[in-house]
């Protein structure tokens, strides 16, 4: 059986430049080359350092590190305010992302990136074929929404507590199932990806509702369903379609990908 560490490269690589550029802060409009440079070497080692790591500790025989495309809109085509609240990539690290994939490729981790593709529907689609084919995956990220494709065969890491991120750990911190997720965000609404949720739908509610069937119709049809909430989702049914289609991540990519791409060599 292969165990393949799929990262989410720009999940690691801004919150390691994040650190080195936090001394720097605020930045001029123009960086002086010498600070330039410092913060991004410094970044390029503690990428280095961090893929390093994760082969020591993990130990996988196959690794992938993937980037966002740059022309995928679709999401934003469905709602106009999807992840409109987040700050753009600092303009030194963008300039700097083809050094940092050319250090990954030269430490023998292969990069991936496709222009119309987000990194997390890349990531879910790999993931959900290699767990078809009883393989054991591993996502490398800190972002919640990798948490719905916890599944036997699946694992998410977090690189920087050095922690799985377990089926009961979610249940405990949302109150429903990693399969849930998506519904229960619809519902309550997802800050990070500034999506609104259900007026008047707290976690709390969610997390009832939610409890009365595995999916948003179970649910909606359960005979203790309160009139109420019903009514409330009723009334936002398009919306929460529409959120649904959002933060589902695609799982039927057609990527050009096998195994044996991102084997990796022995170290040394």
């Amino acid at each position: 059986m292969a165990k393949v560490i799929l990262i989410d490269a720009l999940n690691l690589i801004r919150r390691l430049y994040a650190v080195q550029e936090r001394p720097y802060l605020p930045l001029a409009g123009e960086v002086a080359e010498g600070t330039r440079q410092q913060i991004i070497s410094n970044t390029r080692n503690m990428v280095l350092q961090a893929v390093a790591k994760l082969r020591h500790d993990l130990v996988p025989s196959h690794a992938l590190m993937v980037f966002d495309g740059g022309n995928s809109h679709w999401r934003q085509q469905l709602c106009a305010r999807y992840k409109a609240n987040r700050k753009p990539m600092p303009s030194l690290l963008a300039d700097a992302l083809p050094e940092l994939m050319q250090d990954a490729e030269q430490a023998g981790i292969r990069c991936f990136q496709q222009a119309e593709y987000e990194a997390d529907d890349v990531i879910a689609t790999i993931a959900s074929k290699l767990r078809q084919h009883q393989q054991h995956v591993i996502i490398i990220s800190t972002d919640k929404g990798f948490l719905p494709l916890l599944t036997h065969g699946v694992d998410v890491y977090d690189p920087f507590t050095k922690q799985f991120i377990r089926r009961e750990h979610v249940k405990e911190k949302f109150g429903v199932q990693p399969e849930q997720l998506v519904s229960w965000w619809s519902l309550v609404g997802d800050s990070t990806n500034n999506i609104p949720g259900v007026p008047g739908v707290g976690p709390k509610s969610a997390e009832e509702f939610m409890a009365l069937g595995r999916s948003l119709n179970d649910a909606l049809q359960h005979p203790d369903c309160p009139k109420k909430l019903k009514q409330k989702i009723s009334e936002q049914k398009h919306e929460i379609l529409t959120y649904t289609q959002i933060l589902a991540l695609q799982t039927n990519l057609e990527l050009g990908l096998n195994l044996q791409d991102i084997r990796l060599m022995e170290q040394l």
